[in-house]
C-alpha cells in the first residue's frame, strides 16, 4: 500500500507544479501582449491627433483679385503664342498675296533690259522711302475684286540701283489658270542727271 500511495502523491505534486508553471506563464504572456496593444493604441491616437491638427490649419482662400490676375496672365500668354504662330505662318509658310506679287514684279524688272540699262544690275526693291527699316519693309498695296469677281492686287514700291531710283506701280490679277497677270506695270525712272522717264512695261489694258 505504501508504494501506491507514494506514486499517487508524486503524480499529484507533478501535476500541481505544472499547473502552477502554466499559471505563472499566463501573466507573463499577457504582460508581453499588453505593451504591443498599448503601442498600437498610442499610434492610432497619434494619427488621430495629427489629423485633428491638420484639419484645424486654416487654408488661404483665393481672392477675386488673385483669380483675375491669374486669368490675365494666362490670356496674355495665349495672345503672345497666337501672335508668334500667326507671324510664322504668314512669313514662312503662307506668303501674303501682296508679297507674292511684289516678289514676282521685282524679279521681272531685274531681268528687263529697259530697267537694267538705267538702274544697273544690282537692284533692290523696298516699300517706302524712309530711314525706318520697318517702313521700308512695308509694301503699300490694295487687295480688291473687280465687277467680275476677279481678285486684284495693286502695288506701289521703290527700286534703287547703282544708276538711279524708280517708283513702280502695278495692278495684278489672277487669270483663269490661277496665275498672276498684269493689268498694267508702270515704272517712273530717275537716272543720274536725266529727267524722270516713264516706262510702260505693261501698258494699261
Amino acid at each position: 500500500m505504501l508504494p501506491i500511495q507514494l506514486g499517487i502523491a508524486a503524480r499529484f505534486l507533478s501535476s500541481s507544479s505544472s499547473s502552477q508553471q502554466e499559471g505563472s506563464n499566463k501573466p507573463q504572456q499577457q504582460q508581453q501582449q499588453q505593451p504591443a496593444k498599448e503601442a498600437f493604441d498610442s499610434l492610432e491616437l497619434t494619427e488621430e491627433k495629427m489629423h485633428a491638427i491638420t484639419d484645424k490649419i486654416p487654408q488661404k482662400p483665393v481672392t477675386v483679385v488673385e483669380g483675375t490676375s491669374y486669368m490675365v496672365i494666362i490670356l496674355g500668354a495665349f495672345a503672345v503664342l497666337a501672335f508668334f504662330i500667326y507671324n510664322f505662318l504668314t512669313n514662312f509658310i503662307l506668303e501674303p498675296t501682296y508679297q507674292t506679287c511684289f516678289n514676282e514684279t521685282l524679279q521681272r524688272l531685274k531681268l528687263d533690259p529697259r530697267i537694267t540699262v538705267r538702274l544697273g544690275n544690282d537692284i533692290v526693291g523696298y516699300g517706302q522711302e524712309s530711314p525706318s527699316r520697318v517702313q521700308r519693309q512695308q509694301i503699300p498695296h490694295q487687295i480688291y475684286k473687280d465687277a467680275n469677281g476677279t481678285e486684284h492686287c495693286r502695288l506701289q514700291f521703290n527700286m534703287r540701283g547703282p544708276g538711279g531710283v524708280a517708283i513702280v506701280n502695278a495692278d495684278m490679277f489672277k487669270d483663269s489658270s490661277g496665275s498672276w497677270d498684269y493689268l498694267y506695270l508702270i515704272v517712273d525712272v530717275k537716272s543720274g542727271s536725266s529727267p524722270p522717264q516713264r516706262l510702260n512695261i505693261v501698258a494699261p489694258k
